[in-house]
């Protein structure tokens, strides 16, 4: 006999991966309420937000080489990693229900730790999205090669959502 708790997580819509662009058509939210899909920017890469029940759509943010797209498991919020270039990347949180200036969690980083050397001593520095840790908490790195660490760094921490910045343990 299934016991109605191993059946509601049987029947539980899987955890949204990390989609990748140019290359994916549309990221798809848990909850099959939005969309992100590939724009069509005339010279450049660009994502756009839609909403599948009405169709209405909008710029999410251009990228630069790719960008990954990590939905959060309730739908409620959006993290891109986009790889501006070979050197750097950045990773911001988008609230679909909310438009609006997108949180920067290379800024939260910066507000948290102000004094952090791997950011700023480094010619390759990269802020990437790594996984929801739940519908509000947002797993990402700070990973890269320098002159201040020429063997390389990868530090994790946790965003949670409107909150701040605090070092995580492992992926």
């Amino acid at each position: 006999m299934i016991r109605p708790l191993v059946l509601a997580l049987l029947l539980a819509s899987p955890p949204s991966g990390p989609v990748s662009f140019p290359g994916a058509a549309e990221a798809r939210d848990p909850t099959g309420r939005y969309a992100v899909v590939g724009a069509a920017a005339t010279g450049s890469h660009a994502l756009d937000l839609r909403n599948l029940k009405t169709g209405a759509s909008r710029l999410l943010q251009p990228y630069g080489l790719a960008a990954v797209v990590l939905w959060s498991p309730d739908g409620g919020a959006v993290a891109v990693t986009d790889r501006d270039n070979r050197e750097t990347s950045s990773a911001r949180v988008f609230f679909p229900d909310r438009p609006g200036a997108p949180v920067d969690l290379g800024a939260e980083l910066e507000r948290a730790f102000p004094a952090m050397g791997e950011r700023t001593g480094n010619s390759h520095v990269y802020v990437e999205a790594v996984r929801w840790v739940d519908a509000k908490t947002l797993r990402f790195r700070l990973r890269g090669y320098g002159a201040r660490d020429p063997g390389g760094f990868d530090l994790l921490f946790d965003y949670a959502l409107g909150g701040a910045v605090r070092r995580a343990r492992s992926v």
